[in-house]
Formats: structure tokens, sequence, C-alpha cells
């Protein structure tokens, strides 16, 4: 009997990234049901038993997930806050194309469809809801709104943002999507 010849370099492990990276794409094209180690590893040509080197089971993978999923949200609202310039309408727009891009919009919808049904994501959506719509609302009041005029602002434009997934098959490209937000945002600023 010969020994088995070395695994191939795709049989290696990949790290903790590679799987992260392949739990994110499966989440967002099949859906939670679909994040199972046995077909992540499928997918990413190396061991079940390699997973367990970079987390402790499924569900720890799915926190790192999430933890991404938050990481993302505050780089796109939080970490760009102090960077934004212009006008309070420059920092809305700002704020509202940074996460037009599809792929954005993909994990966001994917990780509210699973927030739907885990009360933890749930949780984590609601602060990143609150956050933003803040951050708007505060942004509409620099515009000389009152909080109230603001609130229903930002409330329009944030569930507008949220709600485009959801209305449009296919999605349109992200010129379409950012002309459309564009011409909302001008609605919106406007004054009585």
């Amino acid at each position: 009997m010969t020994a088995p010849a070395p695994k191939s370099s795709a049989h290696h492990d990949r790290g903790p990234d590679k799987w992260l990276e392949a739990a994110i794409k499966t989440l967002i094209a099949e859906g939670l049901e679909a994040v199972r180690i046995d077909r992540l590893a499928t997918q990413l040509d190396i061991s079940r038993g390699s997973f367990y080197h970079h987390y402790k089971d499924r569900d720890d993978l799915l926190r790192a997930v999430l933890d991404h999923y938050v990481q993302i949200n505050h780089q796109n609202l939080v970490a760009l806050l102090p960077e934004l310039q212009g006008t309070p309408r420059d920092k809305l727009w700002a704020l509202w194309t940074a996460t037009a891009s599809q792929e954005f919009r993909d994990y966001d919808w994917a990780v509210r469809m699973w927030g739907m049904h885990d009360e933890a994501v749930a949780k984590v959506l609601n602060r990143i809801d609150v956050k933003r719509m803040d951050v708007m609302i505060g942004l509409f009041m620099e515009l000389g709104f009152t909080e109230n005029e603001a609130w229903i602002r930002a409330t329009i434009a944030y569930h507008g943002s949220l709600g485009d997934r959801a209305y449009f098959a296919p999605f349109p490209p992200l010129a379409k999507r950012l002309e459309g937000r564009r011409i909302a945002l001008e609605i919106l600023c406007r004054t009585p």
C-alpha cells in the first residue's frame, strides 16, 4: 500500500477569513439555513475539521458574520461622519450613497431576513437603525426642520433606502438607484 499523495494547496486550511467570506456569500445567495459547515467546507475544498481550528461551532461563525456586518455598518456611518464635508444636505447624500452598492444592499437584506427569525440579530439591527436615524434626523434639523419634521423626512429617506431592495426585481443598476435617491433627497430637503 502506498502512502496517499499530499493534498494540493487547494486543500490546505485557508484561515478564518475564508470561512467568514464563504459564510457571508452563502447567507446572501441562499439564506441563513444554507450556512452549514459541511457546505462551506465543500465550497472551499477543505476539510470540515479545519473549521474547528478557527470557530467553536456554527453559532460562533454566525456571530463572526454579524460582527462583520456591524463593522461594515460602522465604516459606512460612524467612521464616515468625521470625514463628511459640506452642508447637511451634502452629508445626507454622502451617507445615503455609502450604502447604495449592490454588494452592501444584498448583505444588508440577508442580515435583515436573518433578523426576522433571530431576536439577537434583530436587536443589533435595531441599534444600527436607531443610530442611522439619529444621524439623519440631526442633519435634517441642521437644515432648519423641527425635530418632528426631521424625523418624518429621515423616516421617509431611511424606509425608502431599505425598501428599495424589496420593491425592485430585477434590482436597478447603481446609477439609476443613485439618481432616484438624489431626487428624493432634493424633495426631502425642500422647505414648505
